[in-house]
């Protein structure tokens, strides 16, 4: 059985806009990310039971060099916290968009 996976990758940011059209504005706290992973994986598992989850990611005070070399981009502040990353693709900077997220599970499911 097929199961998504939403990792949500919290880092140190500056915050502010980016260019990538994600409509990401101010930096997220660590709290306010971590309540929204936490608000996100109930409605996965309300929608999809065990078919989908979120994960919480801290890479804040992780050293550079630890962090897989693909995500080390996170670090030059191009993209605010946090990073949204479904099925391995990442999607989303700066913001957990919950209804998009279930609609792209949904997809990915159907």
């Amino acid at each position: 059985m097929a199961k998504v996976k939403v990792e949500i990758y919290d880092y140190p940011s500056s915050g502010g806009g980016c260019s990538c059209g994600c409509g990401g504005g101010a930096a997220m706290t660590t709290a306010a990310i971590q309540q929204q992973t936490r608000e996100l994986q109930e409605q996965l598992e309300q929608k999809f039971g065990d078919r989908a989850e979120a994960v919480y990611v801290n890479l804040r005070g992780v050293p550079q060099d630890q962090v897989p070399a693909d995500l080390r981009v996170l670090f030059n502040g191009t993209y605010p916290a946090p990073l949204v990353v479904v099925d391995g693709t990442p999607r989303y900077a700066g913001d957990i968009p919950v209804e998009e997220i279930l609609k792209e599970a949904e997809k990915i499911l159907a």
